[in-house]
Order: C-alpha cells, then sequence, then structure tokens
C-alpha cells in the first residue's frame, strides 16, 4: 500500500466516525424545504378558497335579499307588468346593497331577477347572481387565474283576501270623544293599511264593511278576478258617517260573507278580517217575536239606560223601561237608521207590541249562545231582557269569529281608548273577562287571550290608547299580513 492508499484510508475512516446528529441535521434541512414549499402552497390554497367561500356566502345573502325585497315590492304598481318592473328595480338595489363593490377583491355581475304570477295566484320571485374573484396563489399552483362563485334565491309571494270592518258609531265623535279622532281614525285605516297592498288587476283583493247600529258592506270585494281599486277604497272610508251603536256581530258577518263570496277555485291563499272597534258588542240580528202580532227583524238593541227611555222622534213621551227589556229594533242592512220602539209595558205612541222573546239563532243562523260556554243566557226560550241581549251579542260576534277562524281565516284587531279596559256595562254582573279589550283579543285569537286556541290562525291584537296611536296599530297590521304573504 502506498503513502496515497493511506491517506485516502485514513479520509474515510475519518468521515466514518461523524457522529450521527451531525449526518441527520442535513437531512432534516432538506426535508424542511420540501415540506415548506408544500405548506405554503396549501396556506396559499386555504387562502383563496377561503376567500372564495366568503365571496360565495355575502353572494347568497345578496340574492336572497334581493329575492325578498323584489317580492314585497309586488305590492306597488297598477298592473301585473308594473308591478313586475318595480320588483326587479327594489330587488336589484337590494343586491347592490347586500354586496359591496370590491368585496374581497371580487367583481359581481348584475344580478338577474325574474317575477313570475302564477295562475294558482302565487308569485314565484328568483334572483341569481355570480361574482369574479382574480386568484393569487392557486394561479401558481393550480393554474387557475379566476373563480367565479354562483348563488340563486328564490321567494313565493301569496295573493291577498282581505276584508277591513270599521266601527263607526257616535262614541268616535263628540261630545264623548275629541272631534279629530274620527278623521285621524280616517286617515290611519288608508295610509299605514290600504296604500300597503298591491292595487289594480290581478293584485291583492281589498273590501270594506262598515258598522254602528246595523252594518253595511261599503266596497265589495271582487269575485271572479283579483286586485282592487286603492282610490275607491279611500273615497268609501272617507265617506263614512258618523253614529249609532255598536253591531259588531253584524259587521263580522259581512265580512265574512264577503270573502266566501269568491268562489273557493280563485280565492287567495291568505285571507284575511282586519275588524277595529272602540267598543263593547251591544247589538243582535234576527227575527224577534212580538206579544199577539207578526215578529220583527232587525238589530235589537240591549238598552243601556237604565230608566225610561224617550224616542227620539217624539221626545217627552216615555215609550218603555229599559229594565223590562229591549224595545229599540234598528233596520237592517244600515248603518244607523231610524229605530222602532216596541212598548216593554203599556205605554203608548209605540210603534208595536212588545217583544216576547229572543230567538235561538240570530241572522245567518249564528247562535245567541256561547260556542265556549263563555256566557249563559236565561229563559227557555231565552227572555228579552237587556242583559241577554248583551251576552248574546258578545257570543255572537265571537261565534262569527270562531267559524271564520275555523276557515283559515286570520283576523286582526285594533281598538281604541282607555274605555276598552274597563267594564262599560254593568247590569250584567260582569267580570274581568268581558273587557272590551279581551273580547277583541278573543276575535283575533291573540296569543295572550284567554280563550287561545293553538289550533286555529293566531291573530293581533293592537291597542291605541288615543288617536295619535292608530297609524302604529294599523301599520304593525299590514307589516304582519305583509310579512305573511311570503
Amino acid at each position: 500500500m502506498n503513502a496515497l492508499e493511506e491517506r485516502k484510508m485514513s479520509g474515510n475512516s475519518r468521515r466514518s466516525r461523524l457522529p450521527l446528529a451531525a449526518r441527520q441535521r442535513g437531512q432534516v434541512l432538506i426535508i424542511v424545504g420540501l415540506s415548506l414549499a408544500v405548506l405554503i402552497g396549501a396556506v396559499g390554497l386555504a387562502i383563496d378558497s377561503g376567500r372564495a367561500y366568503g365571496v360565495k356566502a355575502r353572494l347568497n345573502a345578496a340574492v336572497d335579499a334581493a329575492a325578498i325585497a323584489a317580492a314585497r315590492a309586488l305590492s306597488e304598481g297598477a298592473d301585473d307588468n308594473a308591478r313586475r318592473a318595480n320588483a326587479i328595480a327594489v330587488g336589484e338595489r337590494f343586491f347592490r346593497m347586500n354586496y359591496p363593490d370590491g368585496f374581497l377583491g371580487s367583481t359581481p355581475s348584475a344580478p338577474t331577477i325574474t317575477a313570475v304570477h302564477e295562475a294558482s295566484g302565487y308569485w314565484r320571485v328568483n334572483a341569481s347572481a355570480t361574482a369574479s374573484m382574480p386568484t393569487t396563489f392557486m394561479r401558481v399552483l393550480a393554474g387557475d387565474t379566476v373563480v367565479a362563485p354562483s348563488a340563486a334565491g328564490e321567494a313565493i309571494r301569496r295573493d291577498l283576501d282581505v276584508v277591513l270592518v270599521m266601527d263607526t258609531s257616535g262614541s268616535l265623535g263628540p261630545p264623548t270623544s275629541p272631534a279629530s279622532v274620527f278623521p285621524t281614525l280616517k286617515s290611519a285605516a288608508k295610509s299605514s293599511f290600504i296604500n300597503r297592498f298591491a292595487a289594480g288587476e290581478n293584485g291583492d283583493r281589498v273590501g270594506l264593511v262598515s258598522f254602528s247600529s246595523g252594518a253595511v258592506v261599503d266596497v265589495q270585494i271582487r269575485r271572479a278576478t283579483r286586485g282592487f281599486n286603492r282610490a275607491t277604497i279611500n273615497n268609501g272610508i272617507d265617506a263614512l258617517p258618523l253614529g249609532g251603536a255598536t253591531a259588531s256581530a253584524e259587521g263580522m258577518r259581512k265580512a265574512l260573507d264577503e270573502l266566501n263570496a269568491i268562489p273557493a277555485a280563485v280565492r287567495s291563499s291568505l285571507r284575511v278580517i282586519l275588524f277595529f272597534s272602540d267598543g263593547a258588542p251591544n247589538i243582535i240580528n234576527g227575527t224577534f217575536p212580538r206579544q199577539g202580532t207578526s215578529a220583527v227583524t232587525g238589530n235589537l238593541y240591549s238598552e243601556t239606560s237604565d230608566g225610561s227611555l224617550e224616542d227620539r222622534r217624539r221626545p217627552r213621551r216615555t215609550l218603555c223601561r229599559a229594565s223590562d227589556g229591549a224595545c229599540r229594533v234598528f233596520p237592517q242592512n244600515q248603518r244607523n237608521g231610524a229605530e222602532s220602539w216596541y212598548s216593554t209595558g203599556n205605554s203608548p205612541d209605540v210603534d208595536g207590541p212588545r217583544i216576547t222573546s229572543l230567538p235561538l239563532t240570530g241572522s245567518g243562523s249564528v247562535s245567541l249562545a256561547s260556542y265556549n260556554n263563555r256566557r249563559t243566557l236565561n229563559g227557555s226560550p231565552y227572555a228579552n231582557n237587556r242583559c241577554n241581549v248583551n251576552k248574546a251579542a258578545r257570543n255572537m260576534v265571537e261565534n262569527i269569529a270562531n267559524t271564520a277562524r275555523g276557515q283559515d281565516v286570520r283576523i286582526y284587531t285594533i281598538g281604541l281608548g282607555e274605555a276598552l279596559n274597563d267594564l262599560e256595562v254593568t247590569f250584567c254582573g260582569y267580570g274581568n273577562n268581558e273587557r272590551g279589550a279581551t273580547i277583541l283579543r278573543r276575535l283575533a285569537n291573540a296569543v295572550d287571550s284567554d280563550t287561545y286556541n293553538p289550533a286555529q290562525p293566531q291573530g293581533l291584537y293592537c291597542h291605541a290608547a288615543t288617536a295619535s296611536e292608530l297609524d302604529r296599530c294599523f301599520s304593525t297590521i299590514a307589516s304582519e299580513i305583509l310579512r305573511l304573504t311570503l
């Protein structure tokens, strides 16, 4: 072995004697370098993917908002074409409001919004859009320079059949109330309720009923076609007269008859009654037997005076005593026609012999007895006394409302004034469950009603302590109804 070979063998021997840890450090550096490249790529992909997910989420929210806003905007327009154009414009505006320019570096397309009026009465609104988002790391690793998330949303708006029922009794005006109450009521009903719904051809259906000592259909709801004339309804409200008692049952019955007059095949899927009053019911409608002669048909008033009563047509002449029974009958199908008087004794100058008893059912075959046994009438047949008449008036309006809810009609109620929270009638021994506000809650089947029935449509009762709060109540209920159309 020469010297050169000895030196090579000596070097190899020294390298073979290097520590193992030193040799491993070199391998780790190589692995770390390779891992960093993979890790940086993964992080880059995660960043781009996260941006794409954020764009997709915001796009979903924007098209959903556009579809819902467009569906709500269908209430504006004289016909379907105008409603459709308004809905698309509002939907596009809401899309832009919910998708800010340059969000995460993306550029959205203009949304595509369609609104189709189905033959069944539904509006189907669809909205869709895409957004172009340039990539950073993905273009290096995967070659993708742009991703384009897309989203679509849909909203369904139901057409509406609604009847507004307005109390026009004398308590809404002087001297028992400020002179401004009735005009304020009319203004609130028009601006905060009627004007919120889709007028014109193929729009929502709206009818108007009013009551005091009787009830009248002021504007008939459309039968075969959809829509309503906003000016006609508003003019009908403006023309409502003031005066009379509170024939709540007749107002509710005529409202339900209006809704049911629409053929079943073309009824809207959402049917509503909005019932306004400032007092408790005090009149029943029916046919009443009289002593020794033919029966009389009309609206019998539960006399609230404790003393003798005089005919306003023949002043200073005592005609009947309230304590002996109900004696005044107002004509049917009129709000406040001239009453006829029926003696409760031997009083002269009356329109006929006394009413001997009350029928089992009133007009429309509505029972005078309570459907839920809340009030009991005495006598068999029912005796003609003012307490029986007052109880029957309350029973009848609750019976009709129960029938309406059983037909999937939603009832909303508005009450005005603090008298609704008092016991206005004292001669029947009523307890706290007979306040006017309690009755209005029952009619609506409000969740805070003492007779709430979860199996029936739930409504809402809104109390306006003063006339200044009527706008709030009409607006609140209009918003609740419109919410249900979506």
